[in-house]
């Protein structure tokens, strides 16, 4: 048998994705919440993986609809991703290690109600930025007073994306990642983009009026090499009036960043944001964070970072964005960035999407991605 180099096979499982989301994906083959509730993916979604009003009560109800019991249906859906770049992809310098175009994800996960009010979710990536990928998010939730009650409360177990203002990953329109999200600051791994291990409560309907999360779970960061040390803590407020929600939020931990010195970390958020789930939506965010110990003689370090961006749907399939990000520290780290897009979805379950992120640190830099989203 003929074996077939890593990048040659790369390319040639992108070109056979590539033809599918350029065919069009026929509009019955939707994931499983459309499967178990018997509605298309255009109840949840704008274009995908984007949410509109539904869609984001949705999720904040756990991943169910009040009071209705979802029918039998398998509990298996993927996401396949294509992304091509003007830049090579991987983790080496310069993206040395993947070609240009690559199968960037290939995401398996299973949900499902347990019982009236609970609900479960596994998230697998196969493939995470054309590698080997990890669990992201494996959790319990459930709802432990009765949907008619004036006031949800909420309880969450397992590992999951913290509480945001801004999703960093599942429903994010860009192929660049927010800067600030996946900011770390000298030894310190910890950031806001991966899941974290704990539990969650939150208080409050999140789509109106205010609600509280609060979070606490091992001070440990996957795949970091670092013991896990004391409890990690976050609280997450937020009040909604009308199209406007205002946000902050402060996390703080501590890691054992060398054999004699802990860092004790804090970070803390806040963000304005405007009809997030209609057709103009702004939204912002401004991160400040404080170490103890980052690697210099002075006794800590601040850093901060965030972003401004904005969205329009031109039409029900056509959208375009923009967005501003910016991160920086005490250790000399600084970076700026502006991120153009358009996308269109292909169908009800795909999308192709073009961007521009033009680097300002240290001299201007154009890197173009192209990319292909399939969910069925």
């Amino acid at each position: 048998m003929v074996g077939i180099p890593i990048r040659s096979l790369g390319l040639i499982l992108a070109t056979i994705t590539l033809a599918t989301c350029v065919v069009r994906v026929p509009a019955p083959a939707i994931p499983i919440f459309a499967h178990q509730y018997g509605v298309t993916c255009e109840k949840c979604h704008s274009v995908i993986p984007h949410l509109n009003a539904f869609g984001a009560a949705f999720v904040a109800n756990g991943y169910r609809i009040p009071g209705v019991q979802p029918a039998s249906a398998i509990p298996v859906a993927m996401k396949v991703n294509l992304a091509d770049s003007s830049q090579n992809q991987g983790g080496g310098q310069g993206g040395a290690g993947l070609p240009k175009a690559i199968v960037d994800e290939v995401e398996v996960f299973t949900a499902g109600a347990i019982g009236s009010r609970a609900s479960y979710l596994v998230e697998q990536y196969a493939v995470d930025g054309g590698m080997p990928g990890l669990l992201r998010d494996v959790w319990i939730t459930d709802r432990i007073n009765p949907w008619d009650a004036r006031i949800p409360i909420y309880v969450q177990a397992g590992s999951f994306t913290l509480p945001l203002p801004v999703d960093p990953e599942t429903f994010r329109d860009t192929y660049q990642g927010y800067a600030v999200y996946e900011q770390t600051v000298g030894a310190n791994p910890f950031n806001f983009f991966d899941p974290k291990i704990g539990v969650r409560v939150s208080v409050g309907d999140m789509l109106q009026g205010p609600s509280l999360q609060l979070f606490a779970g091992p001070g440990h960061d996957r795949q970091s090499g670092l013991s896990s040390l004391g409890t990690d803590t976050m609280g997450y407020a937020q009040e909604s009036l009308g199209p406007f929600t205002v946000s902050a939020y402060r996390y703080q931990g501590q890691r054992p960043v060398t054999t004699f010195f802990n860092d004790r970390f804090e970070r803390s958020g806040y963000s304005l944001v405007y009809n997030q789930w209609a057709r103009f939506s702004l939204e912002t965010l401004l991160q400040t964070g404080w170490d103890s110990w980052c690697g210099l003689d002075v006794g800590g370090c601040s850093s901060s970072g965030g972003f401004a961006q904005l969205r329009y749907m031109l039409n029900r399939r056509l959208f375009v964005g923009g967005r501003y990000e910016g991160t920086a520290d005490s250790t000399g780290t600084f970076s700026r960035d502006v991120v153009v897009l358009a996308g269109y979805g292909l169908s009800e379950n795909s999308r192709l999407t073009a961007e521009d992120v033009i680097h300002h640190t240290p001299a201007t830099m154009h890197t173009l991605n192209l990319q292909c989203t399939v969910s069925y």
